[in-house]
């Protein structure tokens, strides 16, 4: 694992999928029908996001995905965040990014019990990102925004309250698997 630059605002966990899994996460979203990617408040906006979603079934072939991520989000937290977290409160969400979709600036907390819970974003790469220009996540935690890796099967752990953006894909498609883990609200 890799941290981040001095303040350790986002850890970086490589090979937190394998290549495989990755491709049968995309299979799942291409099993479901994909819904117009929402906003952290619950309503639409195109100016702010464009892409497709599916939330991942809580099915038991899929419960691997979540003890997957408990032991990601364990070693993140235990050495970099340190928060107080109850566990995962929403169902996973995978996210297709195409041509001229983005997700612009925003943090993931918001209105409601369990957005306003949300302590740490979890994100992976489910693409090779040599199938898609474009599409990168970057983070703003100091005003120095900057591109976080985009290898497949990498996670990458930040604070919910991280203002972070998906830049415009300008050609192929990219995938990613996000999960947010939630505790007692920051004060």
């Amino acid at each position: 694992m890799s941290v981040g630059k001095p303040g350790q605002f986002y850890a970086v966990i490589e090979a937190a999928f394998s290549a495989e899994e990755c491709t049968r996460l995309v299979d799942v979203f291409d099993s479901l029908e994909a819904a117009d990617g929402g906003l952290v408040a619950g309503g639409f906006d195109h100016t702010v996001r464009q892409s497709s979603l599916v939330w991942v079934p809580e099915t038991k072939d899929l419960a691997w995905v979540e003890d997957r991520f408990a032991k990601v989000v364990a070693e993140a937290n235990r050495t970099v965040f340190g928060f107080a977290l109850d566990g995962f409160e929403e169902q996973f969400q995978i996210a297709a990014y195409g041509p001229g979709h983005y997700y612009d600036w925003h943090i993931d907390q918001g209105q409601g019990f369990a957005a306003s819970r949300r302590k740490l974003t979890i994100s992976v790469q489910l693409t090779s990102p040599d199938q898609y220009a474009g599409g990168a996540l970057e983070i703003n935690a100091n005003g120095s925004p900057f591109a976080l890796p985009k290898v497949q099967g990498t996670a990458v752990v930040f604070a919910s309250n991280t203002l972070h953006r998906v830049a415009p894909v300008t050609s192929g498609l990219r995938h990613s698997l996000v999960v947010w883990m939630h505790g007692p609200p920051f004060r």
